[in-house]
């Protein structure tokens, strides 16, 4: 039996935005009236503003629990027992808890004491409440879907990039954000990791859509955002877990997710948004892999000199002693093929010196980025034509080689001479497809690229390394004594730079001479 002049602690709560700051005064109110009715006393008062009452993460709540271990108040009085919580276990954990500390629950509107009917019917009420919470919440899902599958902003903050049509409710461009995302996916799809993207965006000003800094997990949930890809998403984050939280990493069902391809203004192409998403995975699963393996800097962009095929990764024990020998060699068999494997971190060390030398320091950088400005607006077109003057020559060439052969004249110069137009058409071909890509030139920021270059360095083994440096060579031809590599002067970083004119250099392998 609760005494007169008994110590209460009065708990208010309202559940959301839509509510109004009025609810808790009115609580409060109601509750001050009964303490004066039944002459209690009032020691603290404890109140959560759009806060759930379906999880524990409220902070007064969550303090007068903590307060409750000094013995201050002897009752925590609120208005109605779904203020406290509309979970039954929450209900029934926190009773404890306040009990133990010597403290009961009670309500102003249900008048409940300790008797056998009052906990009967206190489990009806909370069963009630925790019903009407979640039936609220399905009815509340059924409008939102609806609202989704006719492309309409279903509320909040709209994603960056984008802004709310206040008369038909979809998504409409917000031009400058949009080019601050065209940014970061660029900087991204080409090999720079979130700092130094961070680093970019901060220099040029740029903040998120609250006007904040960007961080690194702004920076995930924009990269996986298909709406970018003009695919409005409703209902793609996973359900929260049982105390209230979210993994925002993590997605629902595919089932379950609303999907309306067009339904939203396109920002990203498909080509680039795919680019990023397929480095995102690689990045997520690259752990395990590359410890289990050899890496290979390289892969993909080695080529055999003699026979044109793309050389492969090898690693096999040899000598005396079976040392590991790892290797690029060639995959076509020794009858086939003559040429030698190459020691992979020689070639590596090779064409990491050639980088620095050519690209990473800050003068070649400048110098780079001054070009790049000087240029004029027509290069690219000119290059993609002499391109397609150098493909038409080559084939010409193939042509005039393989009527020889069919006429019987085969010897091994012209098989060597068929193999070397094999390549430079390869190499044609190459250059003119990417020539020929329609893409948004982006100015060299030459201290982003020396900067990125320099912290990439210290993790020679990671993913965002391997991609870095890959982007910027073309090609490598590995011959029996001699190697050449060929680098992108248009870095991908500014298409607007003549493509057509490569960088090349040989080097001759352990220092030895054909014979």
């Amino acid at each position: 039996m609760i005494r007169t002049n008994s110590r209460v602690a009065l708990y208010a709560r309202f559940s959301s935005d839509n509510q109004r700051s009025e609810s808790i005064d009115a609580q409060i109110r109601a509750m001050e009236a009964y303490c004066k009715q039944h002459h209690y006393v009032i020691v603290k008062t404890y109140t959560d503003e759009a806060r759930s009452a379906t999880t524990d993460r409220r902070p007064a709540f969550q303090q007068m629990v903590a307060d409750s271990k000094d013995r201050i108040f002897d009752i925590l009085l609120v208005h109605k027992l779904d203020r406290f919580a509309r979970n039954r276990y929450d209900s029934a954990v926190y009773k404890r808890e306040l009990k133990k500390n010597g403290v009961l629950v009670y309500s102003v509107l249900e008048n409940l004491d300790d008797s056998p009917e009052s906990i009967m019917m206190e489990s009806v009420l909370e069963g009630m409440s925790e019903y009407y919470s979640y039936n609220i919440a399905r009815e509340v899902m059924k409008g939102l879907k609806e609202t989704a599958y006719q492309s309409k902003h279903t509320g909040g903050v709209p994603p960056l990039g984008y802004d709310v049509d206040p008369e038909s409710k979809k998504l409409v461009l917000n031009p400058q954000e949009a080019e601050t995302v065209r940014i970061i996916f660029d900087l991204y799809s080409r090999g720079f990791g979130y700092t130094p993207i961070i680093d970019t965006l901060y220099r040029q000003g740029r903040k998120t859509k609250l006007g904040k800094d960007f961080q690194k997990n702004s920076l995930y949930g924009i990269l996986t955002n298909p709406k970018y890809q003009g695919i409005y998403v409703f209902n793609r984050s996973s359900a929260k877990r049982v105390d209230g939280t979210r993994n925002s990493h993590f997605y629902k069902n595919n089932e379950d997710i609303i999907t309306v391809e067009g339904g939203c203004p396109q920002i990203v192409p498909t080509e680039i948004f795919d680019k990023v998403q397929e480095r995102i995975r690689e990045n997520r699963h690259a752990g395990a892999r590359n410890v289990a393996r050899a890496r290979y800097l390289l892969s993909g962009l080695v080529y055999c000199k003699e026979c044109g095929r793309a050389m492969v990764g090898n690693s096999h024990h040899a000598g005396r002693d079976k040392k590991l020998h790892i290797t690029y060699r060639c995959p076509n068999k020794r009858r086939l093929c003559n040429n030698k494997e190459i020691n992979r971190d020689y070639l590596e060390r090779c064409v990491i010196a050639l980088l620095e030398e050519q690209i990473f320091n800050r003068k070649a950088l400048t110098g780079i980025a001054k070009k790049i400005r000087d240029s004029p607006p027509n290069d690219r077109e000119t290059a993609k034509a002499k391109a397609l003057e150098d493909l038409e020559r080559i084939n010409g060439e193939l042509r005039n080689v393989a009527d020889a052969i069919a006429a019987g004249l085969i010897s091994e110069v012209l098989i060597a001479r068929l193999q070397s137009l094999e390549q430079e058409k390869a190499s044609a071909e190459a250059l003119l497809t990417e020539l020929s890509e329609v893409r948004t030139p982006m100015p060299v920021d030459a201290d982003l690229i020396f900067s990125e270059y320099q912290r990439l360095r210290e993790a020679p083994s990671s993913p965002e390394y391997r991609e870095f440096i890959r982007s910027f060579i073309r090609r490598i031809d590995v011959g029996r004594y001699t190697v050449n590599v060929t680098l992108k002067t248009g870095l991908d970083v500014c298409p607007a730079l003549d493509t057509s004119v490569l960088l090349k250099r040989e080097f001759i392998y352990r220092q030895r001479k054909a014979s």
